[in-house]
């Protein structure tokens, strides 16, 4: 008779998730996803090839969720870019550990370099709340995106204190506005 499966590939996912939340990226081995789950490594490596097959399954399971966040928060909000800038710096304040494991890492080996600042999906939202052509929704699109994700990584570091949500909104349409100014581009009133 087969033994009886104790832990599901969901289940490992789910303590390695609890366990960088708490500890960070570094502290994925399987020895600790193996104390979390409260069992061996034997289930780690029989539902994955290794370490990194898991680590990079809570990658995309992290960013799978956050991206679904943003879509959500943007389909809601009369000005979606702003709503995914928000989304973006609340990912970063309330989960940096996280934050820390999605977007602070080398990507030199991943081939992905530059993967979600070429990610066009921000373009037609900044296009269809500003009423600005493509170009210029990329022009404001990169200096928008530097800024923002410079806040993220200051929550995530606990460099800066943490905002209020009305405070970092303010600075976003603040970066924003700027931007367009710069470009010749007029910001519709809030």
């Amino acid at each position: 008779m087969p033994p009886m499966v104790r832990f599901t590939r969901e289940a490992v996912l789910e303590a390695a998730c609890r366990l960088v939340r708490r500890e960070g990226p570094a502290a994925l081995n399987a020895r600790a996803v193996a104390k979390e789950l409260g069992g061996s490594t034997q289930p780690i490596f029989r539902l994955f090839t290794g370490m990194e097959e898991l680590r990079s399954e809570i990658i995309r399971l992290t960013d799978e969720k956050l991206c679904q966040q943003m879509t959500d928060n943007a389909a809601n909000s009369s000005n979606p870019y702003i709503a995914v800038c928000m989304t973006y710096l609340r990912f970063s304040r309330d989960e940096p550990q996280l934050f820390k494991l999605l977007f602070m890492r080398d990507r030199s080996s991943e081939g992905s370099i530059g993967r979600e600042y070429k990610h066009d999906w921000g373009f037609p939202m900044i296009e269809a709340s500003i009423g600005v052509d493509r170009e210029t929704a990329i022009k404001l699109y990169e200096r928008t995106f530097f800024h923002t994700h410079g806040m993220a990584v200051c929550f995530a570091t606990k460099y800066m204190p943490c905002m209020s949500d009305e405070q970092m909104e303010n600075l976003i349409t603040e970066g924003l506005r700027a931007a367009a100014t710069q470009l010749g581009v007029t910001f519709p009133a809030a």
